[in-house]
């Protein structure tokens, strides 16, 4: 009895921890599904916050090298563009031309030589849209040097600026703008081997001077210039009893040490209004030849010229006069008063390769001596920048009787 009731009584006492006891076994799994439910919760959180985070990061570092290569390729594009606007500020061109002279002097052999007469380079550069610079760099004869016939010089240098667009200033060493070919003269542009004689004699071509020109294109076809320079400075018989005080072209100071006490002042005008036609005129007044010696032998000089140049068709006439008149008793005494002269050239362009051309020429630096040379002959083009030329010169008496023919290569680019 004892026993039973005891068992009875711990029964009692068990069967509530067995129901807990079976109730948190039948509990378990689901508490642990949970507990392992919400750990892969958290995990996943933390997983997709790295993903997140990584991602960003990654996203920073590509924008990054992308900013990078794009500075990168847009400092390329710059550099390019640098190069190309350098390169097209720049300009490069020039001019060359061998001669081949086979001449008598009164029916006897005088000269049979070859010489590459001159080779020019040309630069030029775009400060900016208003203002430029041009110059020329000339070798003349091959060599340089003592005791050598050739010369080295630069036949301009100048700055140009707009003041207008139809406006410009021109400062520095400057071709004078007299003549047809003194300001173009490359050797695809005239017909003949050797340049006009009177653009060599009475122009004393190539001229240029250092000054300051201003230059003015109106809308109707005419442009003027006005320019101030250095005047020609002739050799001075005080110190050379066999020096020439009125030759003119060995006046030339080319702008190297060149005395300056009395400047020259050049002025032209030229009408091209219609089309296949050029009128022009040109003046130049300086005031002392000797440019203020001590003991003068030489005055005023003024040089009054002009030209007409005719297209129509194939076909052009050129026309030129110009006359230098030397005040003071020593040029009137000397015959070297009046200094003149004057061509006229008629040619035939056959095709795009072949000219033909007849230039009478007339010209006198001396009273009582008129000098007369007929040319004749023809350009041939193999290209349009490239020239061979021939042609046949004859003489009269007061020219010096120098006849026969000349030979000529040239080109520009």
């Amino acid at each position: 009895m004892k026993t039973g009731l005891l068992l009875s009584q711990s029964s009692h006492k068990l069967l509530p921890n067995l129901v807990l006891a079976s109730c948190f076994l039948s509990a378990g799994p689901m508490v642990q599904a949970q507990i392992q439910e919400q750990s892969i919760d958290e995990n996943t959180n933390k997983t997709q916050e790295q993903t997140l985070k990584e991602m960003q990061e990654r996203i920073n570092f590509l924008e990054q090298t992308l900013d990078e290569r794009l500075n990168a390729i847009a400092d390329v594009i710059d550099n390019k563009e640098t190069e190309t606007r350098a390169k097209n500020n720049i300009s490069i061109g020039g001019y060359g031309e061998m001669h081949y002279n086979n001449l008598d002097v009164n029916g006897e052999e005088d000269t049979r030589e070859l010489d590459f007469h001159r080779m020019v380079l040309f630069f030029g550069h775009e400060f900016n849209s208003r203002a430029r610079f041009f110059t020329e760099f000339e070798v003349e004869h091959i060599i340089a040097g003592d005791g050598s016939r050739g010369a080295v010089e630069l036949e301009q240098a100048y700055v140009e600026i707009d003041l207008k667009s139809n406006l410009h200033l021109q400062t520095g060493a400057i071709l004078m703008p007299i003549g047809i070919i003194n300001e173009t003269h490359e050797p695809t542009t005239f017909y003949g081997v050797e340049r006009p004689i009177v653009e060599t004699t009475v122009i004393p071509t190539t001229w240029w001077s250092g000054g300051v020109q201003l230059k003015h294109y109106l809308s109707n076809g005419i442009r003027y210039n006005v320019m101030i320079s250095e005047g020609l400075k002739t050799d001075d018989p005080n110190s050379d009893l066999s020096a020439d005080p009125f030759d003119l072209k060995a006046g030339k100071q080319k702008t190297s040490f060149a005395d300056a006490f009395d400047l020259a002042v050049t002025a032209g005008i030229t009408y091209v209004g219609i089309p296949g036609i050029e009128l022009a005129a040109y003046t130049q007044y300086q005031p002392d030849l000797d440019q203020s010696a001590e003991e003068s032998y030489a005055d005023s000089a003024s040089l009054l010229g002009g030209h007409v140049i005719y297209n129509y068709k194939n076909l052009t006439t050129r026309a030129l006069y110009t006359r230098w008149d030397l005040t003071g008793d020593e040029a009137k005494a000397a015959g070297r008063d009046v200094q003149d002269g004057g061509y006229l050239e008629v040619s035939w362009k056959i095709n795009d390769q072949w000219g033909i051309f007849v230039r009478e020429s007339s010209w006198s630096l001396e009273a009582d001596v008129q000098s007369r040379q007929t040319d004749l002959g023809f350009n041939y083009y193999p290209l349009a920048d490239v020239v061979f030329k021939f042609d046949i010169q004859q003489q009269n008496a007061d020219a010096g009787n120098i006849d026969g023919f000349n030979v000529g290569f040239g080109y520009q680019f």
